[in-house]
């Protein structure tokens, strides 16, 4: 199956690499506008594969424009240099709207640097932005923030709500290193007759923060279009320059990047659940339903992918980041999806994934660590342990679902508990259109935490990762769930609070080496001594 983004448009060439130094006085500079000539705009930032050492700058224009580029220098000055963007283009099957984006790969940068950076054409004024590189490979403590089913911030768009607006000022206030988009972005495929405005105005939306730390996302169903090529994907890979994996025609589908001890993993679960709840193509009334399209090979990726990361010392901590999700309790849930449980939990247990972050449905949910399967045909994920402050994931998996990002639906009514005081929740076994199968039901004994409160529909979750003092002690992951009522028109920035806090904790891989003069004792009483700091 040919790839979407393999039949977009080189416009310009194409430079990775640093060009002659040039000096940083004349590096920021503006250049006068030419009337007419649009200028740049959706600007956001990508990791690249190593993200202390690379980083990639998009943006979009209007038309066509000439040497798109960016000038890049450090704040405190010294010596710059200019890459020229290579410019790909997609025309929306529906619309017949051409968009033009930009994209230059930074490579070559200072770990733990903050850069100042243009974003120029011929004609127009540059629009300026900052960003910091990630620390170098090593262990350092960072935050992320993560949530899914963001929409556009403007509810003349449908699924769009103004606090998507609001979530990114969120996002802003807790100053992450970078964020997590899991899924569902712009909702363009439920604006069908506007889906290149719906992309511009989420892309616009996101650059208040995007544009100065990067944003990551992964696929949702929503972002499966009509009229966007075999896999539909046309607008999301012609907008975002995500890490290589590897592959010919699947390249940014899903991918990996590390920052300190902490490898992410972003997969396509449209590919691997069972769920069908894509766009219908208006010219066959059919749904996109892409489920299996791979072959196999992000599966073989995700595999290779963990396996070298826990048989090294490098990694700490595994985090994944998808859309659909294994466990839900809302009663307007969509399902623990089957697909999820039969090809990817099988993978999280055997190399001890630490954390799945989901969005799909409208909520918060948090699970207890859970590994293997109870008895009964459905996967049932089982219990590791059920304390909910202090979390070893060296047991089990956490999962969170983060689906609170700004759209207009909310899922945040969950299944009420039987006479055992344990709630049930939906499974979607099979393929279905839409809402899971009611008749598919489990008992819930994974579910930790829910926010059933509907005054506070939306959330950013918070993660500080302390990497610890010493080899083979402890390092952890402290979470915190912000929950927020909706942005209106009097209070357009509600503040957000606390709402879940948890800490993940493991012992780090690097242990002890091979010193042979301590014995088994004095390794135990330091590691001891490492976890009680």
């Amino acid at each position: 199956m040919s790839h979407p983004s393999r039949r977009t448009v080189l416009r310009t060439g194409t430079a990775v690499g640093a060009l002659a130094a040039i000096p940083a006085s004349t590096l920021l500079w503006t250049q006068p506008a030419v009337a007419g000539t649009p200028g740049p705009e959706q600007v956001h930032l990508q990791w690249g594969h190593e993200p202390s050492t690379e980083m990639t700058v998009s943006w979009a224009t209007a038309a066509s424009v000439s040497r798109p580029r960016v000038r890049l220098g450090m704040p405190r000055g010294g010596a710059g240099h200019s890459v020229d963007a290579e410019t790909r283009t997609y025309v929306d099957g529906l619309n017949k709207v051409e968009t033009f984006t930009h994209h230059v790969r930074l490579r070559g940068l200072k770990p733990d640097t903050t850069y100042v950076y243009d974003v120029l054409h011929d004609g127009a004024q540059p629009v300026r932005g900052t960003f910091r590189t990630a620390p170098g490979r090593g262990r350092a403590a960072f935050r992320f923030t993560s949530f899914g089913d963001l929409g556009t911030g403007d509810n003349v768009f449908k699924k769009s709500s103004i606090h998507g607006a609001a979530a990114v000022h969120q996002v802003e206030q807790f100053a992450p290193l970078f964020h997590l988009l899991n899924g569902d972005l712009a909702y363009a495929n439920n604006n069908d007759q506007l889906q290149p405005q719906c992309w511009n105005a989420f892309m616009n939306n996101m650059s208040t923060s995007a544009a100065g730390r990067p944003w990551m996302p992964a696929p949702g169903n929503h972002e499966v279009e009509a009229g966007g090529g075999d896999l539909g994907y046309a607008s999301y890979l012609t907008r975002f320059e995500l890490p290589d994996n590897g592959t010919r025609d699947h390249c940014g589908n899903w991918y990996a990047f590390q920052v300190g001890s902490v490898l992410f993993l972003s997969l396509d679960g449209n590919e691997i659940a069972v769920e069908d709840d894509a766009s219908i193509d208006p010219a066959t009334g059919h749904s996109l339903y892409i489920s299996d399209y791979s072959d196999g090979a992000q599966l073989r990726w995700i595999e290779r992918t963990l396996s070298r990361a826990r048989s090294g010392s490098a990694v700490d901590w595994i985090v994944v980041s998808m859309h659909q999700f294994a466990m839900s309790t809302s009663s307007a849930s969509h399902g623990g999806d089957m697909g999820i449980r039969e090809k990817l939990l099988p993978l999280f247990d055997r190399y001890s994934v630490d954390l799945v972050l989901a969005g799909h449905d409208h909520d918060y949910e948090r699970t207890h660590p859970v590994r293997g399967t109870e008895p009964g045909g459905l996967l049932t994920p089982a219990v590791a342990d059920d304390d909910l402050r202090q979390i070893d994931t060296s047991q089990g998996t956490v999962h969170l679902i983060l689906g609170g990002g700004g759209t207009a639906g909310h899922d945040d009514v969950y299944l009420p508990a039987g006479g055992d005081g344990v709630r049930e929740a939906f499974v979607r076994a099979q393929r279905l259109t839409f809402k899971a199968d009611p008749d598919a039901k489990e008992k819930a004994r994974w579910s930790a935490v829910t926010d059933p409160d509907t005054k506070y529909p939306y959330g950013v979750a918070v993660f500080d990762v302390d990497p610890g003092l010493l080899p083979g002690g402890r390092t952890s992951i402290t979470v915190s769930y912000y929950h927020s009522a909706p942005a209106t028109a009097a209070d357009p920035l509600p503040t957000p609070a606390l709402y879940d806090r948890f800490t993940l904790y493991r012992d780090r891989s690097d242990g002890w080496g091979d010193d042979d003069s301590q014995d088994e004792d004095d390794h135990a009483a330091r590691r001891a001594a490492a976890g009680r700091r």
